[in-house]
This record gives C-alpha cells, structure tokens and sequence, in this order.
C-alpha cells in the first residue's frame, strides 16, 4: 500500500481503525499452466499488402521499379494509472506485451503517476482536450462521477457485438450492475475485491478457540459472537509491545450500515448516481457505526489510536501477530504472496451485526474505462476487450493474485494458494459475492469532495473523543451540502 503526500490511497482511506491488511502469509506453489494465446481481434487494422502479379509481363527494356504499398498507419494509445507496483508490472510485463503481440498496428503508452496526482493531473487533462484514451477509477474518483462529468463513454454497444467472445454470464449480476451508471455500462469489472474476516489460524489454535467459519449462511458467527472471540484473543492492552489485539477493522462507510441491514444511502442514489441525502441519521446506521467504534471505547480488543501507531511502526499488525483478526478488503490479497509461510491465515466470513437482518458487504470491481475524448475509440475499445477477455483476465489474476472477477477463474486464483487453504477461500469468496453489493464509493457523485469531511468526524468516534450521536449533525451537514450542488450531465 502506498501512502502518497498527505492524502491517502483508497485502501488507506478505508482505514478508519488502525492499519488495514497489508499482506497475509502463504505458502508458496506454483502457479497454474500459462493460458493460451488470445484470439485474433475482430477488425483487422493493419493493411495488407497487395497479390503478387502471377508472371513477370514481357519487356524489352527493365520494368519500372515496383511501388511499396504504404504501411499502415501506427495508432497509439494511451493507457493512465496509479502508481501501485502490482498493477504496474501486470500492465508493463503482461497486458501491453501481450497486446502488442496481437495487434501490432496499436502501441500502447504507459502513463503512470502517483496516487496524489492522479485525479488532478486527470481533470488539466480533460481540460486541455487531451485525455489518455483509457484510464479506471484509481483515484479517489468513482467511475460514476466519471460519467456524470462526461469523462467516459457506455460501452453498451461494443459489449452487443462482441457478447459471444466477452460472455457476459461469466461476471457475477452483482459486478455488472456495480458498474452500470444511470442504465449504462461504463466498463467490466478488473476483479472483486469483497471484504472479509481475516484470521491468524495460528494465533486461535494457542487460544484453544474455532475459527471463524468461511461459509456466509452461517448465522452463529455474530458481531457478538467475534466481540466475546476478540476478547479472548487481547493481552496486555496497553503495552503495545507485548499486547495482542483480538481484532481491527477497515470497513468501508457503507459496510458498517450493511452488517445489521441498514442503509447510509437511500435507494436512488446508484440509480441516479446524484442523491440529495444521506441516512447517517437512521437509528440503525447510527447504532452500526458506533459498534464499530466500540471496538476500542467500550470493549478494549481493537487497538486505540496510538497503539495502532505504535504497532504498525515496524509493518502490518496483522502480519506480526499483534492483530488476530482484521475485517478488510480483498486488496489484501494483493501481498499475500510477499510474506509466503510466516504464518497459517484464513478468509472467513464477515460477521452478522443482525442475523435476522438482510445483510450485504462491500465490493470493489473497478472497471476500465474508455475516454469521451479519444480519437480512436475502437482502438481503445480492442485493448479494453483484450484487457476483460477470459484470457486477459486470467493473465491479470495469475500476475496480481487478485480475486477475479469471472467466475469461470475462480479456479485459475485458488490455484494459486496452497491446497489446504483452497476450499477455505473458494467458500469464502463465493459467499462474498452472494452477499456483495459494489459500494456506492464508485457508483455515485461527490465522494471525492465530502469523504475528509465525513471521515474526520467519523475518526473522531473512533478515537473516543465523539459518540456518534454527536457527530451525526455535522457529517449530515457536510455530506449534504456537497450533494445539493451535484448534477449529472450525461
């Protein structure tokens, strides 16, 4: 995870108590067998040159020197991203390499800036008319505000003509509707990244307790339930460097809400992608948030602001054992390959804040998007349908680790982890998408401008200084504000 100037990344920004997941220990096996190569693109951009005459015509005299055909003209494209090192070797090492191979009429350029950068440096880009031709939601921008502000195209009609070769029944419903803006699709998702229970398998061995369990329908496993689970896990709360933490947490706004089926946001708002007001006062999105908080306030098993700190100085809490569970995203996968065999982890299952309640929890299924400026959208279109091809993603999976996104790669991922773990996380992941909603982080307008707003007041909970009743009125407020200037253009 990279930190960038004083903002955040958006794994960072989720990390409202403590450190989030960094990495996970696994135990290294091989990869699965390299896929095949990708099928030839539909449209053929190169020229071809023109038949060779059948004989040589008779001549007294030397035959005028043969006129080359021209070449065909070379396009290039520009693909723009975040700075984030796994995606970047994907990108540099396998995906332009590989689409070059296939279409070598198309060159593709690497525009890569640092997290900070990105949203700004895209905004003087669209502003001087000279946008990259296709660029995704790495920024602290949703693809939903991309399209209100006219910055990508639907790609509804290239999807109808290559739907045999892109088989859009292979993505989960609940992906294609996370990125669908207003009844338009505006990309297919990269991954799903869920949000999970992660576990040190070592750590609950030593205390004699079950881990938690992977299978999503299991309504045992209660927020009360890892509540009492967490505190048999927490030593010597305030020393940090001899305590253990029973659990920290990296939810997402709308995540916390959703445990006991509430809902932040009403039920237009990733319909029209601009709702006017936000359901912070709801008694049930109230009491959620504050559970949360009472990890640290009133139960003392989530680290506090300042052992947070002290533990994460020499790198992940979770990874050093001094946090036995850490709820959090799927971007924890990411690493998980960095810190292989260090220590037994599981993914389990999100707890149920109300088993009687229709719960849901977070997804993130960024997609690419294509630029409105581009001069050559279906040269950008061919890099984007390679990109989200069964085989381009399979290639993203086995090169990322991340969780795919096409349910036909499941297998490809857990290939990749070691055989004992593999059922575990397959259960794990398909429960996920069950339950998974895409968050309204990237589906609606405004999250770029109010989030420090909401944010401070909600670490301000966290950190025991407010309850949430409290600073309701002021994350109401602030959050509204910005809504009531919002509009959609597109």
């Amino acid at each position: 995870m990279e930190t960038e100037g004083k903002k955040l990344s958006r794994r960072h920004i989720l990390q409202v108590m403590g450190a989030s997941v960094a990495g996970i220990a696994v135990a290294a096996c091989a990869a699965p067998p390299a896929p095949t190569q990708p099928p030839a693109a539909t449209e053929a951009l190169a020229a071809t040159q023109p038949p060779a005459p059948t004989e040589a015509p008779a001549a007294t005299e030397a035959p005028p020197a043969a006129t080359a055909a021209p070449a065909a003209a070379k396009v290039k494209i520009q693909w723009y991203a975040n700075a984030d090192p796994t995606r970047n070797r994907w990108m540099t090492d396998v995906a332009i390499p590989e689409f070059a191979a296939a279409q070598p009429d198309i060159t593709v350029e690497p525009v890569i800036v640092p997290w900070n950068d990105f949203d700004p440096k895209l905004s003087s880009m669209f502003a001087a008319n000279s946008a990259p031709d296709v660029f995704a939601n790495w920024g602290s921008t949703g693809y939903g505000e991309y399209w209100c502000r006219k910055m990508c195209i639907a790609i509804d009609e290239y999807l109808k003509a290559d739907a045999s070769f892109l088989n859009l029944e292979d993505f989960p419903k609940s992906a294609i509707d996370g990125v669908t803006v207003r009844g338009n699709i505006v990309g297919l998702p990269l991954y799903i990244l869920g949000t999970y229970t992660y576990y040190n398998k070592d750590l609950f061995a030593q205390a004699g307790l079950p881990n938690p369990p992977s299978n999503w329908d299991d309504k045992t496993w209660t927020w009360d339930k890892m509540v009492e689970v967490s505190q048999k896990l927490t030593k010597n709360y305030d020393d940090p460097a001899t305590g253990q933490y029973g659990v920290m947490t990296s939810l997402a706004f709308e995540d916390q809400p959703w445990l006991w089926g509430a809902e932040l946001w009403p039920s237009d708002a990733v319909v029209t992608a601009t709702p006017k007001t936000i359901n912070i006062a709801d008694p049930k999105v109230v009491q959620s948030f504050q559970n949360v908080a009472d990890l640290v306030c009133k139960h003392k098993v989530a680290p506090d602001a300042a052992i947070s700190q002290a533990i994460s100085a020499a790198g992940d809490p979770f990874q050093a054992g001094k946090a036995v569970m850490n709820m959090s995203g799927g971007w924890g996968f990411w690493t998980l390959k960095e810190v292989a065999g260090s220590f037994n982890w599981g993914a389990a299952a999100l707890p149920w804040g109300d088993p009687a309640a229709n719960r849901k929890d977070a997804l993130y299924a960024d997609p690419m998007l294509i630029s409105t400026q581009t001069k050559n959208r279906d040269q950008a279109w061919q890099l984007v349908r390679y990109i989200d091809s069964e085989d381009g993603l399979r290639k993203f999976v086995v090169a990322t680790w991340s969780p795919p996104s096409r349910k036909s790669l499941l297998p490809d991922w857990l290939a990749l982890w070691p055989e004992g773990l593999r059922k575990e996380l397959d259960e794990s992941l398909q429960g996920s998408w069950k339950y998974g909603d895409v968050t309204p982080w990237n589906r609606i307008s405004g999250y770029s401008q109010f989030y420090d707003a909401f944010n401070t007041e909600l670490l301000a909970v966290q950190h025991c200084e407010k309850t949430m009743e409290e600073a309701v009125p002021v994350i109401k407020k602030a959050v509204e504000d910005v809504l009531a200037t919002l509009t959609c253009e597109a």
